[in-house]
């Protein structure tokens, strides 16, 4: 697992759009054929997608981003047939695959769990791709939407076999967090890299731009988010080493930290380099681009912080993040969590939020505490940095929310779009718009 992290960091600090495919392919598509080992012909596909044949993963639907939860593409099965109908959106590398990894929801008196996965080929009858999204960043790289209109399957090809297909998108889901989670760590350095050879070179009168103290100091914290970064994933690598599958919370706070610093350095190296920064030939620009979708891919950060507050505050789940703490050798951090949050709502979102950066940056200082990583001046600091961003977490903790703050917030929006209806001129609503809302 540490071997493929470390390749995938080196291509995403060239370029992002590749170590998405890589992690698509790999971490999202292939885990899941490779488990399935009833399928005609496994040896013969698994040899294939070693050798040029792409693997896509299509579980996103227009109703079901950040919920995968309640997709309604359906899988009816009946004898040795399986029939897929419904829509999928935001699938990367799908035109380019010749395999597709589809989820959907079971029906049909042969169904055995609520979803299937199917392994489809994407030049079946029926598998349509009727749309290429014009995205942000990662434009390397092909995201479709699939319709698929009654494409039939031999029931042979379907993944999940007797057991719920749930589980398989959820295990794979969890090693593409740990690889985005990469991604973001090879972007951050190359960003890092980038601004400080200018930095190094610019002069701000008599000094070079990287000899001003604020500066300084700006690189240091870049530095050490990389090394907070870095920790992370190694502990998730070698928790899937002895476990055999990845944590479900530690994937989840390695990979919403990886990608919410990514962002922040991105952004600061952008600004470093000023009217460069935002020119579109200097790599900043492009990392700062594709950086912005890793806040995104493979969970949201704030549906990912919600969970991993859900699971902090929940008694049914509780245990799980203890013991998680317990084996990184800091329970203590979470007694400490437990306690702080006691009281307070925990179906509140603003309350679910700030439990799940509990459990990211007390999971962040937990690895950081660890002999693994407190032997250099390096790592000391960094676990400085996290204590330090725990400390400024606490002082924003939220309150118990009145009835009559949530008035007064809904209050204040309701005023913004009331005013702005009469002084700001409606958007255009042109036919690619339109095109775009069919698909959200």
């Amino acid at each position: 697992m540490q071997e493929a992290i470390d390749l995938i960091a080196a291509t995403a600090s060239f370029d992002v759009s590749a170590a998405s495919t890589l992690v698509i392919h790999n971490f999202l598509a292939l885990p899941c054929i490779e488990a399935a080992p009833h399928i005609p012909e496994q040896r013969h596909v698994m040899w294939g997608a070693t050798r040029g044949d792409l693997c896509a993963f299509a579980l996103t639907e227009p109703g079901a981003g950040s919920a995968p939860r309640h997709i309604e593409a359906s899988a009816f099965l009946h004898e040795d047939r399986v029939r897929i109908s419904g829509r999928k959106i935001w699938i990367g590398l799908a035109d380019w695959a010749r395999w597709i990894v589809c989820f959907a929801r079971a029906s049909g008196p042969d169904a055995k769990g609520r979803f299937v996965g199917v392994l489809v080929d994407r030049q079946a009858p029926g598998l349509n791709v009727t749309h290429e999204h014009r995205t942000l960043g990662l434009r390397g790289i092909i995201q479709n939407t699939l319709d698929f209109q009654d494409v039939e399957v031999p029931s042979a090809y379907v993944l999940s076999r007797d057991q719920d297909g749930w589980g398989a998108a959820a295990s794979s889901m969890n090693r593409g967090r740990i690889g985005v989670a990469a991604m973001g760590l090879g972007a951050l350095e190359r960003a890092i890299q980038v601004a400080a050879s200018y930095a190094s070179h610019r002069r701000l009168g008599k000094l070079r731009m990287i000899e001003n103290s604020y500066i300084e100091q700006l690189f240091e914290q870049m530095v050490l988010r990389r090394e907070v970064v870095k920790a992370m994933l190694g502990a998730s690598c070698r928790l899937v080493s002895a476990q055999g599958t990845p944590n479900v919370h530690l994937a989840s706070a390695t990979k919403v930290l990886s990608s919410e610093w990514c962002g922040l350095v991105a952004d600061q190296c952008v600004q470093l380099l000023g009217g460069r920064g935002y020119d579109e030939g200097t790599p900043v620009a492009k990392i700062y681009r594709d950086a912005r979708i890793l806040r995104i891919f493979e969970g949201p950060t704030e549906t990912l912080l919600s969970h991993l507050g859900r699971c902090l505050l929940s008694r049914a789940t509780r245990d799980e993040i203890a013991d998680l703490f317990l084996s990184l050798g800091a329970a203590p951090v979470h007694a400490a969590a437990i306690e702080e949050l006691s009281g307070l709502n925990e179906t509140d979102g603003a309350v679910l939020i700030y439990a799940g950066w509990l459990t990211t940056l007390g999971l962040a200082q937990a690895v950081m505490s660890t002999g693994r990583f407190s032997a250099s001046d390096c790592a000391a600091a960094a676990a400085d940095l996290v204590s330090s961003e725990l400390a400024t977490l606490r002082s924003r903790a939220p309150a118990r929310l009145s009835f009559e703050g949530r008035i007064r917030a809904s209050r204040i929006l309701n005023t913004f779009l009331q005013d702005a209806a009469s002084s700001i001129r409606s958007p255009v609503l042109t036919d690619d718009y339109l095109k775009l809302v069919q698909y959200v």
